[in-house]
């Protein structure tokens, strides 16, 4: 049969062109849909990522929150020696860490107040947490259980804060029944507050050598904490915010 005019013959070299075309075809999809593939695990993992992220910072918020607003330490050293805590005078159960129970929802509260509402004389009087309404409260002992006389520091320091509450906080201690209120100095002034002890700086409220701490002496301690509503720092800004204190119990370096 005679081939008409313009008519071409697909010949065995032509299909063989034309597989290999499309082969390059279904290639270039398979390629593109593996890149597709590839961006939407990329995009899984990074979404799981952030997600696990963001649940650790909400764990380590929610364990710092439940710590306590108080946590008292004991250094290695002087638990080596024979140095314990106790929520209890009886050191029913000795321990090297004690937390007090966080104070939550205060408000602004006074000095004066302790007096009004017929507290400030039990304030030292009640073992562990005894938190008020509007303050933070927490009594605990420590205790030379060793055979030596040894000297400690004791440091109180702000261990979180926020808002800038801290200007307006004040911190009693205790000290075997004698107390002393620690304020951040007036703002821009470096002045005291009016009837408080300044602190030491932004982040140590005190430091105190306690020297010739004898075996099976006691030494009570109580950390009550509010915040001054005669101060001039005491104002809305402050609202919603909070403070945490730790204090560490140290061996004291000897003199050289």
């Amino acid at each position: 049969m005679a081939k008409k005019p313009n008519e071409s013959v697909f010949t065995p070299m032509d299909l063989e062109a034309w597989e290999r075309r499309n082969h390059r075809g279904v290639r270039r999809e398979a390629t593109q849909m593996s890149d597709g593939e590839r961006r939407r695990k990329r995009a899984a993992v990074l979404t799981l990522t952030i997600i696990i992220i963001i649940l650790l910072l909400w764990l380590v918020s929610y364990f710092t929150t439940q710590f306590g607003d108080l946590v008292v330490t004991l250094d290695k050293d002087l638990g080596g020696k024979g140095i314990v805590l106790s929520e209890t005078r009886d050191f029913a159960e000795p321990t090297f860490e004690l937390n007090g129970e966080n104070a939550d929802g205060v408000f602004h509260f006074t000095y004066n107040w302790f007096e009004a509402r017929g507290v400030l004389d039990a304030l030292d009087d009640i073992d562990g947490s005894h938190n008020g309404d509007d303050y933070f409260a927490y009594t605990f002992y420590i205790k030379n259980n060793g055979t030596q006389v040894i000297d400690y520091n004791a440091r109180l320091l702000v261990s979180g804060v926020s808002k800038g509450c801290d200007e307006a906080a004040r911190v009693m201690v205790y000290k075997n029944g004698e107390p002393t209120i620690y304020a951040k100095p007036q703002y821009e002034t470096d002045i005291p507050e009016e009837g408080t002890v300044a602190f030491l700086d932004d982040q140590t409220v005190y430091e105190a050598l306690n020297e010739d701490f004898a075996p099976e002496t006691v030494d009570r301690y109580t950390v009550v904490i509010w915040f001054e509503g005669n101060d001039s720092e005491c104002i809305n800004d402050i609202m919603g915010g909070h403070i945490r204190l730790s204090m560490l119990f140290e061996a004291a370096e000897p003199e050289e």
